[in-house]
């Protein structure tokens, strides 16, 4: 295993099968961030991820090597062992899969790891991100669960075509569909769900776009995470280009003035490979 670290502190766990694991420091805490497959089928234009073709999903030991190297890295240990420097919790603030891999194509992996860290670290459920581009029967197993694991959902773009366009490995899910398991899952958790959303210039930040996302209904209590293209790629023969920051802001603020909650997602560990969208 390689480890690299970013002059922002985020560090990236590079095992020799061609995955990744990163950890984002945010402020005293810090984020875990997995991957859950070597390489990825849905094939997102935006994302090197979605580049490499699939080669096999992670098992659940995979899956505890990544947070064995993140504890052994962070000096971590076990709650039940009499000697430890520090408890998980208090360390890595949310556990999230949002790595290399679509997560709900490993389910049965993803579930057992969330049942291991919470059996033998104390780890809440509700400190858990499984992000989606959007695979329906997953998330509904996950809503099903009830043990309040939360979720994200990489949506960027409110138009069925667009989203086609760009995430052609979604062709044949409905966004109505989609955005019906979300107010799902607002329905089972009274929680708020995450939508990631890409800003790509031109493409998926015009005012039409904005409108387009407020017009989906989803509930109020939605958290807008939107995040710069970080890795640039040609469609039809056009090189797509992150949004300006003053975009980004301008999309900010129109969704929390009509009552979402938003922020913009910041570019941690961009120069070691580790930033969003960037794992290959």
């Amino acid at each position: 295993m390689e480890t690299e670290v970013s002059k922002d502190g985020t560090v990236k766990f590079n095992f020799v099968d061609g995955y990744s694991a990163v950890v984002i420091p945010l402020g005293e805490k810090k984020t875990l961030c997995l991957s859950t497959q070597v390489g990825c089928a849905m094939g997102c234009r935006f994302c090197l991820s979605g580049r490499r073709s699939f080669e096999r999903n992670l098992s659940l030991e995979e899956l505890r090597g990544q947070l064995d190297a993140a504890l052994q890295h962070l000096k971590i240990r076990n709650e039940k062992l009499e000697i430890r420097e520090k408890m998980l919790a208090d360390e890595i603030s949310s556990i999230v899969f949002m790595g290399m891999g679509e997560p709900m194509l490993n389910l049965d992996s993803v579930l057992a790891f969330c049942d291991y860290v919470n059996s033998e670290y104390g780890y809440a459920y509700s400190r858990i991100v499984i992000s989606t581009c959007g695979i329906l029967p997953g998330m509904m197993r996950v809503i099903e669960g009830r043990n309040r694991i939360q979720l994200a959902v990489s949506l960027h773009s409110a138009f069925q075509d667009i989203r086609d366009l760009i995430m052609p490995g979604l062709v044949g899910f409905s966004l109505k569909d989609l955005i019906e398991v979300c107010h799902k899952y607002n329905e089972v958790y009274r929680q708020k769900i995450m939508i990631e959303y890409v800003m790509i210039e031109g493409l998926t930040d015009r005012d039409c776009d904005l409108e387009a996302l407020i017009g989906l209904g989803l509930a109020k209590r939605t958290n807008f995470n939107l995040i710069g293209l970080n890795s640039s790629f040609v469609l039809d023969g056009v090189e797509m280009k992150s949004s300006s920051v003053e975009r980004m802001n301008f999309f900010m603020k129109r969704l929390i003035g009509v009552g979402y909650k938003c922020f913009v997602r910041s570019r941690m560990g961009e120069d070691i490979g580790a930033a969003c969208g960037m794992l290959k």
